[in-house]
């Protein structure tokens, strides 16, 4: 029997389903073809996997957002936590029939959707602080949470929800993948790296007399999912904390509050992740804002030996080797406790896996 650690995250690191279209292992996900074709008056969007070339792939799917986005509401916690399709969204002007990301706002206030205006068709917003953009032309993403209008006033108290703006592929449809492409995608795969810019575009915090804990994250997971178990671990990389600006590797396991998946999660420390920046988010102390990019380039392939040597110790894993297992998902974007007005950027975002020989 498999050990299951219960933990309070403290607001430290991933929580229950984020970005994630229901519970670990549930079958509420988007289910996407192969091929997914968008049709508007004047362009087609042909999306077709990508296959290996000269030993390298980049396996993050439509990472230019061709296929547009679909929207979630926030979750319903007296029914379930239920939650619903509320429409689509395409960044060129086109029909996203078919999108294969996400946009989640879970626990985030008045619903950004319901309440969206009229803007740039790069943008999706509701005009008071809370908006996520694309921009096609610099291949850059803009994620834009205020939480004020979730907290009104009011401290952020142990085992409240909290607000969330996450984007989120439930999956990159490794099954569907040819068996070439698919050894990309499997975490022995000789390196793995994820690249992008990123800066803090804007921040302030006005922490509320009683808050639990006072917490603004901008963070990234991908999903290792069993190639033949129920194996999953929330792996993911610290873009962002305003606790502290170099924080080391996070381990455990999801817990925390009543949605709480229960899955292993491993968490790259800041000071990793920004060890060939030169640079980090912070300047003097202090999170910087407006700052210049700031360029991550980071191999994770050691890091799932670790996962995996962590995940056999506490026996969590049915998988023996990376091999059985593979990145099959991601989700990026803001998880806060406390009141934060907040916007960060990001531009260029790759997940290049190398097969060398």
């Amino acid at each position: 029997m498999k050990r299951k650690l219960s933990m309070l995250l403290l607001g430290a690191l991933l929580l229950s389903n984020v970005g994630c279209g229901g519970a670990v292992g549930s079958t509420d996900t988007q289910s996407t073809d192969a091929e997914s074709v968008i049709t508007d008056a004047e362009t087609q969007y042909h999306f077709v996997p990508e296959e290996p070339e000269g030993g390298t792939m980049q396996i993050i799917p439509d990472i230019t957002f061709k296929t547009g986005m679909q929207l979630i509401s926030q979750k319903d916690h007296a029914n379930g936590d239920a939650f619903s399709v509320l429409g689509t969204h395409d960044f060129r002007g086109g029909k996203a029939d078919n999108p294969r990301w996400r946009l989640a706002q879970w626990d985030s206030g008045p619903c950004l959707f319901e309440n969206r205006i009229e803007s740039d068709v790069t943008t999706i917003t509701d005009g008071i602080g809370r908006s996520f953009v694309y921009q096609p032309d610099k291949n850059q993403m803009t994620f834009e949470l205020d939480t004020a209008l979730y907290y009104q006033g009011k401290p952020a108290v142990q085992g409240d929800w909290w607000p969330h703006l996450l984007i989120e592929q439930a999956s990159f449809d490794y099954a569907s993948a040819s068996d070439d492409a698919q050894a990309y995608y499997r975490c022995d795969a000789d390196r793995m790296v994820v690249s992008f810019d990123i800066r803090m575009k804007e921040y302030a915090n006005t922490p509320i007399d009683g808050d639990w804990v006072n917490a603004a994250q901008f963070l990234m997971y991908f999903y290792v999912k069993g190639v033949e178990t129920n194996d999953f671990c929330w792996f993911g990389l610290q873009l962002f904390d305003n606790r502290w600006e170099k924080n080391d590797h996070y381990i455990g396991y999801d817990g925390g509050k009543a949605d709480a998946s229960g899955a292993m999660i491993y968490s790259i420390g800041s000071k990793y992740v920004y060890r060939n920046s030169g640079r980090t988010l912070y300047k003097a102390g202090k999170p910087e804002v407006g700052g210049a990019w700031v360029h991550v380039e980071i191999d994770i392939r050691p890091y799932l030996d670790e996962m995996l040597e962590h995940g056999l110790a506490d026996g969590y894993f049915d998988a023996q080797s990376l091999s059985e297992l593979c990145i099959d998902g991601m989700n990026l974007g803001w998880e806060t406790i406390g009141t934060f007005d907040h916007t960060m950027e990001m531009r260029n975002l790759r997940l290049d896996s190398y097969i060398d020989g």
